[in-house]
C-alpha cells in the first residue's frame, strides 16, 4: 500500500498503536489488519455466501480505513467502523445480486430478514474471537482439540484420527475444555457490554452446547 509512512513502534499498548495508526504507520496498520481480517471475512461470507467476494469487500474496507485513519479514536472505534462498512457493502452486494437474478425470494429476504441476520452474524463473529482468546489459555492438547472442533468443524472421530488418540480421550479433553470456556465469563462480559441476551443465547448455544 503506497503512501504509508516508515514503520514506527506500534506493537504495545492500545494508545501507542492508535497514535501510530493515525500517523500512517505500516506496522500499526498491520496490527489492526491481522486482528480483524479473518473475523470480518467470516462475517461477510456468512451473509453473502461467497468467499472470494467477501475477501474483496473486506479488502476494500481496509482501503477505506487507511484513507480515514486520521479520524479513528481507538481500536474499538476502528472495529465498529469496519463492521459498518462491510455490513453496508454486503447489503449492496445482495441487492445487486437480487436485481441481476430478479429473485422474489431474495427481495423478500432483504426487506424482512437481513437486519436480524446481519446482527446475529456480527455477534457470533465477535464472540468467536473471544472464544479464540479463551482457547489460547488452555493446555496444548485441549487447545488443539478445540481449534479442530470450532474452526475446522471436525467431529470427535475425525479429531481422534488426526491426533492419533482414542475417541474417548478426545471426548474427555473436549468436555473439560468446553467446561473451561463456560466458566470463562464470556456471557457475563457480553451482557455487561449491552449485547441483547437472545443474540448471546443463540451464539453460545451454537458454539458451546452443540
Amino acid at each position: 500500500m503506497q503512501g504509508l509512512k516508515p514503520e514506527q513502534p506500534a506493537r504495545g499498548n492500545e494508545e501507542a498503536i492508535i497514535i501510530s495508526f493515525r500517523e500512517g504507520s505500516k506496522e500499526a496498520f498491520r496490527v489492526v489488519y491481522d486482528q480483524m481480517v479473518r473475523p470480518l471475512t467470516y462475517f461477510v461470507e456468512n451473509i453473502i455466501h461467497s468467499q472470494t467476494d467477501a475477501e474483496d469487500i473486506v479488502a476494500n474496507a481496509f482501503y477505506k480505513l487507511f484513507h480515514s485513519r486520521s479520524g479513528m479514536k481507538s481500536i474499538d472505534h476502528i472495529k465498529r467502523w469496519l463492521y459498518v462498512i462491510v455490513r453496508n457493502e454486503a447489503i449492496d452486494y445482495l441487492r445487486l445480486k437480487t436485481r441481476q437474478r430478479e429473485s422474489h425470494h431474495d427481495l423478500a429476504y432483504l426487506d424482512t430478514g437481513v437486519e436480524e441476520h446481519i446482527e446475529t452474524e456480527r455477534v457470533r463473529t465477535i464472540l468467536l474471537q473471544d472464544i479464540h482468546k479463551e482457547i489460547e489459555k488452555l493446555p496444548r492438547q485441549r487447545r488443539t482439540i478445540l481449534r479442530l472442533y470450532f474452526f475446522d468443524q471436525k467431529n470427535t472421530s475425525e479429531i481422534a484420527e488426526i491426533m492419533q488418540l482414542s475417541p474417548q480421550t478426545v471426548l474427555n479433553h473436549k468436555t473439560k475444555a468446553l467446561d473451561a470456556l463456560r466458566r470463562s465469563g464470556l456471557k457475563i462480559k457480553w451482557l455487561m457490554e449491552g449485547v441483547p441476551g437472545f443474540c448471546i443465547a443463540i451464539t453460545l448455544a451454537f458454539y458451546l452446547l452443540k
